[in-house]
Order: structure tokens, then C-alpha cells, then sequence
């Protein structure tokens, strides 16, 4: 049995969260790491202590069950001179319509949101995807199989959500609308 150094758990947790790039789910890191929940999640908050203090240009960050480490919002200047190649997000009237769409929805296929906006949604969608907004959710089991839609992990960065049920809830009236239209 290997020995551990003081400490190696918390070092481990931050060498994967860096060397990913991408979320990284917590029973990844409990299966990596050998540990269970609670341990995991007392390691992140730890770890998350530590930036704080430091007053580091990293965080951590959680998006639904997953963790990812990325640069704290106030560098954002900087990182943008140094990637200026990157342009950024700006959503038309139609795009956000038919985003809310596939975020209060999902998953939900293409001919289903072009149904619930009453006009061909494909450009739209395409665009959405296009900006790693929308991807792809699996195929529903039905005739012809409609690929699913739902949002991604940059969707909940940009609009600064740790999880899709932060979102506001629909009014009643609105729920029962859209229910009415599909």
C-alpha cells in the first residue's frame, strides 16, 4: 500500500481539476482520489479556502455535480488581450427565445422547439450550438430517433449559474401555456 503525504489528497485534487480543462464530476474525483463524498467535498471547500486567501486569479467552481477550475471574473480584461481571437456572445431576440426554449424544456428536439415558436428553427439552433450554448442530448426513442437538445456547461458560465435550477421558475399561467402548445 502506497504511503501518503500530508496534504496529497488536496495536491491531487487540484493537479486534476487543472490538467481537465473541463468539469470533472465528484464521483470522478471520489474514484481518483479513493474517498468518499463528504471527504471530496471537504477537500474542494479546502482547496476553494485556499485560492480565497491567496486571493488567487483561479477559482473553483461548481456547475450542477461537477467542479471546474477556472480564472476568477476580475482577470477577465487581461485573459481577453491575451485571447483576442475570441469574440463575444451577443444574442439576438430570436436566439434568446429560442434558447429559454431548450433551457425550460430540455431535453427537446429541434421540430419541437420550431413548434413552440410557431416558425423553422434549424438556423437558430445551429447558431446556439455554434456557440457551445446547446448540444447534443442523446436521441429521443421514437420513429426517425430526433436528436435531443440541452445547454452545456459554457451555457451555465456565461449566464453565471451554478446549475439549471437556479433558473426562475415559470408562473403558473406560462407553465400551462406552453403545456397547452405542445
Amino acid at each position: 500500500m502506497k504511503k501518503r503525504c500530508p496534504g496529497q489528497e488536496l495536491k491531487t485534487l487540484e493537479a486534476l481539476l487543472f490538467a481537465s480543462g473541463e468539469p470533472v464530476s465528484l464521483r470522478e474525483m471520489m474514484r481518483v482520489l479513493n474517498l468518499d463524498e463528504k471527504q471530496v467535498e471537504r477537500l474542494i471547500i479546502q482547496l476553494k479556502r485556499i485560492y480565497e486567501e491567496k486571493q488567487s486569479g483561479i477559482q473553483i467552481e461548481r456547475l450542477e455535480n461537477r467542479f471546474q477550475m477556472t480564472t476568477r471574473p476580475f482577470y477577465y480584461e487581461a485573459i481577453h488581450v491575451l485571447y483576442q481571437t475570441k469574440q463575444a456572445i451577443r444574442l439576438t431576440d430570436t436566439q434568446l427565445e429560442t434558447l429559454s426554449i431548450i433551457v425550460y424544456r430540455q431535453p427537446v428536439t429541434r421540430q419541437e422547439v420550431s413548434d413552440i415558436r410557431g416558425v423553422a428553427s434549424d438556423n437558430v439552433i445551429s447558431r446556439l450550438i455554434q456557440y457551445d450554448l446547446v448540444e447534443e442530448a442523446g436521441r429521443m426513442r421514437a420513429p426517425g430517433r430526433p436528436i435531443l437538445l440541452k445547454t452545456t456547461d459554457r451555457f451555465l458560465r456565461v449566464f453565471g449559474l451554478e446549475s439549471v435550477h437556479d433558473l426562475p421558475h415559470l408562473p403558473p399561467q406560462q407553465e400551462m401555456i406552453q403545456e397547452e402548445e405542445v
